[in-house]
């Protein structure tokens, strides 16, 4: 069993794609929430659907996209298809948001509800766009895992730095070990892998100044000038 560490700097942000008729809510941990801590919230609605697989030209595009290494867990996995690849990227009009995903399987909302959680969400991201100090993740916190580090958030959620990708996976605590035990390369672009192991990530490679959007505090009102009780000068 992996322990799992409480952090303080994680919150949901929510994308809706639509898959055929269920609305699925992808997590996106990359807002701080002033110190508390976050879980993704309880599923509810039907949930573990197969899914309908996904068209094979989606796929096609995920394997043509040359901007940093996918990782996936083939056409199906654990009795979920992939049901939903997408690209959120400031090209593609997000400016705060540079990750590829891969949705396995659907649920449906309940009656009146607007979402439900996916049974599993997979979410690739550049290594120096999601760093461990972008979420307030400090090194020695990391575990080693299959040659890479990971992070295991409070609930159902991994993170995973390995070579110039960083991978956020969402499931339930019974499949999450899985999913990550089954990563693999999707092959866009070269990845060496020796054993089954992933590479170590290039922590080396980031730049020292943030690639990512950095929120600016709002400063603090200045203070009153002092003013004399009795009204002297």
């Amino acid at each position: 069993m992996v322990k799992q560490t409480k952090i303080a700097r994680y919150g949901p942000f929510l994308l809706a794609p639509l898959i055929g008729a269920a609305v699925v809510l992808v997590f996106l941990f990359i807002h701080d929430r002033g110190g508390e801590s976050f879980a993704p919230p309880a599923a509810v609605g039907e949930q573990d659907l197969p899914g309908t697989p996904v068209a094979p030209e989606r796929i096609q595009e995920a394997r043509d996209f040359k901007d940093w290494p996918l990782w996936w867990l083939g056409e199906s996995f654990d009795s979920l298809n992939l049901a939903y690849v997408g690209e959120r990227t400031p090209r593609r009009g997000f400016p705060t948001i540079n990750m590829v995903a891969f949705v396995y399987g659907e649920c449906t909302p309940p009656p009146g509800g607007e979402g439900c959680g996916p049974p599993l969400q997979i979410q690739i991201s550049p290594l120096c766009w999601n760093p461990p100090e972008r979420f307030g993740i400090p090194l020695d916190h990391l575990v080693d895992f299959r040659g890479a580090k990971a992070f295991w958030e409070e609930g159902a959620t991994v993170r995973i730095w390995t070579g110039d990708s960083a991978i956020l996976i969402g499931a339930s605590r019974e499949r999450l070990q899985k999913a990550a035990d089954g990563l693999v390369p999707l092959g866009n672009m070269q990845v060496t892998m020796t054993d089954s192991k992933l590479p170590a990530p290039n922590f080396g490679s980031c730049p020292e100044t943030p690639i990512y959007p950095v929120s600016t505090p709002v400063p603090y009102p200045p203070a009153p000038t002092p003013q004399n009780p009795t009204g002297g000068s």
